[in-house]
């Protein structure tokens, strides 16, 4: 009896223990979609075994960084500094040919150069004829082309607003106190001036060769709602705004025979295509959102589920091969059959057993079904439309902080100087400084330089 009364208190004592476990695992367990923790204290996912290489200890998972030195172009002063004489021994060293160089950046007094023209009205005695000497025409100007090309970054790169602008300028150059309408004016110059480059970077995109990206997002200009649509092919960024996103407007945008990489809902029937892929990211995501929904059922957030991995899978195949674990044509074999899979599923649940929000989806789905594999034919071709989402990023967020245009030649300048800024940011060019040789040779009637060969520096 001693030993059943013992026996008892174990089991019970296990079924306690048990319990408590279960607690603390579902605890554990919690992230910022089953709980109302925010997602900032989500455990992270396993990290990548360290690099032998790397030789860090605290974090062996990052490579370790440092600055980079500037050019030689860019030393304004030198000191060498060597040991002659072996302070152990008192020997004469001998050089190794090891130089360790290290550079101090500072910046000279900022003090602006101010040219002053003097009118002296002169009167002939004689004839007393009165003569008041004129300005040239490229001297009509208060700010020279390197502080206008200045306020531009400002305002555009940097997304600074008018007033941060003139604050900006009047704390560093005292006395200079910039009016609205200067920065106005200087907007307007710099919309025209750059107008040619627009143009240029434009063409650059669409005879790249390269698969071209075309997004649309929502922009506002006067106070009604319009589109800013963006073409990225490799590094080469082009903007434009418009009044719709139709499909005559992407057809005049985008020429036929092109690689074009877009979201479903883009206008592109127009567009006679050489090959035409749609964004699997978006593709996921509408998954996951109709998996969410409410008049969602069990079972078919499941078999949504199943086709969502099995998407995600061909992500996955696809990094194998650049990796080159796998070759190509495993890689070609295993998309068409993981796609083959997939429009089985989706060609069931298309047919009856499942929602009308569900089969419409899939329905929808099979129609399109050719546009989603379309980067199997290519093996450098992307899967997603993320070129295109990561530019537009920049213009999002100035959208949000000046709610849009208010002028045609704010407009037309927000379109010409974001694609600038954008090509040039990416091929490691100085925006600066193009911008200062574009309004440089607006003033002086000069062809204007074209983004990516301009080689001026300040």
């Amino acid at each position: 009896k001693r030993l059943q009364a013992e026996n008892e208190w174990l089991q019970a004592d296990h079924k306690r223990l048990q319990d408590r476990v279960g607690v603390l695992e579902a605890r554990l367990n919690q992230n910022s979609k089953n709980s109302s923790k925010p997602p900032s204290l989500d455990q992270k996912p396993n990290l990548p075994p360290p690099d032998p290489g790397s030789g860090a200890k605290g974090r062996p998972y990052h490579r370790g960084a440092s600055r980079e030195l500037l050019p030689e172009s860019a030393v304004t002063s030198r000191e060498v500094r060597a040991i002659d004489i072996c302070p152990r021994c008192r020997s004469r060293m001998e050089g190794t040919g090891e130089v360790r160089k290290w550079q101090t950046i500072e910046l000279p007094e900022i003090k602006p150069l101010v040219h002053q023209i003097e009118l002296h009205t002169r009167v002939c005695p004689n004839c007393h004829l009165v003569h008041h000497p004129e300005l040239r025409e490229k001297e009509q100007f208060l700010l020279g082309p390197r502080l206008e090309a200045l306020i531009s970054v400002c305002l555009g790169q940097f997304r600074q607003s008018h007033r941060s602008v003139r604050e900006f300028f009047a704390t560093f150059i005292p006395g200079l106190h910039l009016s609205q309408g200067v920065i106005s004016k200087v907007k307007s110059r710099a919309a025209r001036a750059l107008d040619e480059a627009h143009k240029h970077i434009r063409q650059l995109a669409l005879h790249s060769g390269q698969a071209l990206h075309v997004d649309v997002t929502g922009w506002r200009h006067r106070g009604k709602n319009e589109h800013a649509i963006v073409l990225r092919s490799n590094n080469v960024v082009s903007f434009s705004f418009d009044r719709s996103q139709n499909g005559e407007v992407i057809a005049s945008l985008v020429q036929n025979g092109v690689y074009l990489v877009s979201d479903r809902g883009l206008a592109s029937a127009r567009v006679d295509t050489r090959v035409h892929q749609y964004c699997l990211a978006h593709l996921l995501r509408n998954i996951q959102g109709l998996a969410e929904h409410p008049a969602t059922t069990l079972e078919e957030t499941a078999r949504l589920g199943d086709l969502h991995d099995g998407i995600r899978s061909l992500f996955v195949d696809k990094h194998r091969m650049d990796r080159g674990e796998i070759a190509l044509s495993t890689w070609k074999q295993y998309g068409y059959t993981t796609w083959s899979a997939l429009k089985a599923d989706v060609e069931t649940m298309s047919h009856g057993g499942s929602g009308k929000k569900v089969e419409r989806f899939c329905k929808r789905m099979l129609s399109d079904w050719g546009y989603f594999m379309s980067y199997l034919r290519d093996p450098g071709g992307p899967m997603t439309n993320n070129p295109a989402e990561e530019a537009l990023r920049s213009l999002v967020i100035a959208r949000k902080l000046c709610f849009g245009s208010r002028s045609e030649y704010g407009r037309q300048w927000r379109a010409s100087l974001q694609s600038c800024i954008e090509t040039l940011r990416r091929h490691g060019h100085s925006v600066l400084s193009f911008l200062t040789a574009t309004i440089e040779a607006a003033r002086s009637g000069r062809p204007p330089p074209m983004p990516l060969l301009c080689q001026a520096t300040l």
